[in-house]
């Protein structure tokens, strides 16, 4: 463990000390930035997630300085290999604005659950937070993920409700009306699911859909429930159809490959063998502006910590 500590610190000390060399005195900006922070995503497609995400951000907090961080070094190397596209990791992204003289900063979690990732953000925020002296932060406070409290579960199964009545098809993100009948049709979500002690998140998440919807759960790629519970729910449920939508920030990777792709082992096929009708949304949850709404509730809360 000190091994580690004295490796972040290292970092840390990197990013902060050596491209500020230039700057030293640089003024301090009054106006706060906002730093949105997600895994990434290298599918076009999906990037319109992030655009949205950034559109409300940016009609919500017009004084702020929004900007946006990946915390995967493998899509962040892709993007920049294939498209010569450079995006910041959360450590590069809060040494740019500390460059700049942002003093005051939101550090806004844009993951699902507070599992690893969110965990790993926690500790980058916490220990940028100790530096002390003109290479400090005057208020450095981290945004909750989406699902953090009780309140948030209700809002997101509110959020997602316009979701039901609406696919998209092929590829393609724009949503067609679809009004569904709830007890012909099933609504099925796939969240990514990991082996973090948070993935309770899921089967509360799942609990709440199906007290709030007719026919609606939801199952996971990493974790529990997965397939093989929503399939017995399905089973139980006596419909013959069933709607698939991504519970991701992002429709990328799970939701092309996984939950709707053609491979034998994809949600899609598999209900389809077993004699489900299916069709799907391939909206992100990032593409829902109630959902965002909730994340900018987690954002106001954080300036609301500000001293």
């Amino acid at each position: 463990m000190r091994k580690i500590a004295l490796g972040l610190a290292a970092l840390i000390a990197v990013a902060f000390v050596v491209p500020s060399y230039g700057a030293m005195d640089r003024p301090a900006k009054e106006d706060p930035a906002i730093l949105l922070v997600v895994f990434g995503t290298s599918y076009p497609e999906a990037q319109a997630a992030y655009e949205n995400i950034e559109r409300v951000y940016r009609e919500k907090f017009p004084q702020a300085e929004v900007r946006i961080a990946f915390t995967s070094d493998f899509i962040r190397r892709k993007l920049l290999d294939r498209d010569n596209v450079t995006i910041d990791n959360p450590l590069t992204a809060l040494a740019h604005l500390n460059e700049e003289g942002y003093t005051n900063v939101v550090v806004q979690s844009l993951h699902v659950i507070p599992g690893e990732e969110f965990h790993d953000l926690a500790n980058i925020v916490e220990s940028v937070r100790g530096i002390e002296g003109k290479f400090g932060f005057r208020n450095l406070v981290l945004g909750e993920p989406l699902l953090m409290n009780l309140e948030d579960y209700h809002n997101v199964s509110r959020a997602l409700a316009s979701q039901f009545e609406q696919n998209t098809t092929g590829t393609e993100r724009t949503p067609h009306s679809s009004p569904r009948d709830a007890g012909q049709m099933a609504v099925i979500f796939m969240g990514h699911g990991t082996e973090h002690s948070a993935n309770s998140a899921y089967s509360q998440m799942a609990n709440i859909l199906a007290e709030d919807h007719e026919n609606v759960f939801l199952g996971t790629v990493e974790g529990y429930p997965g397939y093989d519970e929503v399939l017995a729910s399905l089973n139980e449920s006596g419909v013959k159809k069933a709607r698939l939508i991504p519970l991701m920030v992002v429709a990328g990777d799970h939701a092309l490959n996984d939950l709707t792709g053609n491979e034998s082992e994809s949600w899609k096929s598999m209900l389809e063998k077993e004699g489900f009708e299916i069709d799907y949304n391939l909206l992100g949850m990032g593409e829902n502006d109630g959902i965002v709404e909730i994340f900018v509730g987690h954002t106001k809360e954080a300036f609301a910590k500000f001293k």
